[in-house]
């Protein structure tokens, strides 16, 4: 019991918090989050794959932001209630998340 489907035990992919984050100067809390919602939709879809999406334009905009800069605040997002998130957001594989209707 406590094992996913999968066999996979779910483990927590970062425990850094938003409060520990600082940005570089070449991007702002509220750029970061359009990023953030420009790879989410209304339906819940797993945590990991809303970080790879937005990992994947962080790169394209040549973004200083890695993995878990992204998951801390898609953490903090979720704590403000700005997006909906299922299961402990720390956990990213095992986790989802969704813009607010």
């Amino acid at each position: 019991m406590g094992k996913a489907p999968s066999g996979e035990i779910p483990a927590i992919s970062s425990t850094l918090r938003w409060e520990e984050v600082s940005l570089p100067d070449s991007i702002s809390e509220a750029d970061l989050d359009q990023l953030i919602f420009s790879v989410m939709t209304s339906r819940l879809q797993k945590t990991a794959m809303i970080i790879a999406r937005a990992m994947k334009r962080c790169e394209e905009l040549d973004l200083a932001i890695n993995e878990e800069i992204l998951g801390a605040r898609i953490g903090a997002l979720a704590e403000s209630d700005r997006i909906e998130g299922a299961g402990d957001l720390r956990k990213w594989r095992h986790s989802e998340v969704r813009l607010k209707d």
